[in-house]
């Protein structure tokens, strides 16, 4: 199913900021390109051939992998884009908690995603929640291509690792895929999905 690009009216608010010629560009060039190659690679997707898929080349494996660069690029700039425009605003109680708890303030929450800001050559500092520690943290993301679908909370995990299974299937990975199948834990499925998914 194909998405549409959304609307941000940004004009006026990123006086300042941004140009209005930098906005325009940004969100409808880049940001829509990004839209229309991710529709573009869903409908590929739907005729390319998944049996032919191996880890050295093929039409689906290619797609799948730009899959990513271009579901964090559309996902990523929408969460940009809701995120500016709003000079004189302050952080709210709940924020303020979670930047005193995790930074002791918010000149050194400013520092680290600031400092974020400057690490990776082309990329992200992102401000993210994690499930790992229950802490927020600032995380430098350089580019978005490595196959990490940001807004998407885990709840079914396939590691493909030859560490998980060389040592029972050696070579034979689709031996240990069908074997994977038949092991999922379908009520751990579901209990994250009806914890994650309101």
């Amino acid at each position: 199913m194909a998405i549409d690009a959304k609307n941000f009216p940004l004009e006026g608010k990123v006086e300042g900021f941004l140009s209005n010629k930098a906005l325009t560009e940004h969100r409808d060039v880049l940001y829509k390109g990004y839209v229309t190659q991710y529709n573009n690679i869903q409908a590929a997707l739907e005729k390319a051939d998944v049996t032919k898929a191996n880890p050295h080349f093929s039409e689906w494996g290619e797609l799948k992998r730009r899959e990513t660069w271009a579901h964090n690029g559309v996902i990523l700039h929408e969460w940009y884009f809701e995120n500016i425009g709003g000079k004189g605003t302050s952080p709210g109680k709940k924020t303020v908690e979670l930047i005193n708890r995790d930074f002791g303030s918010l000149d050194n929450f400013k520092a680290q995603l600031l400092g974020g800001g400057k690490v990776a050559p082309v990329g992200w500092a992102v401000w993210a929640h994690s499930l790992l520690d229950n802490k927020t943290h600032v995380y430098v993301v350089e580019q978005h291509q490595n196959h990490t679908p940001w807004g998407a909370i885990p709840l079914l995990i396939l590691d493909e690792f030859e560490h998980a299974y060389f040592l029972d299937y050696q070579t034979k990975r689709p031996d240990y895929l069908n074997k994977f199948w038949e092991s999922i834990h379908w009520d751990v499925v579901e209990t994250r999905a009806n914890q994650w998914i309101k």
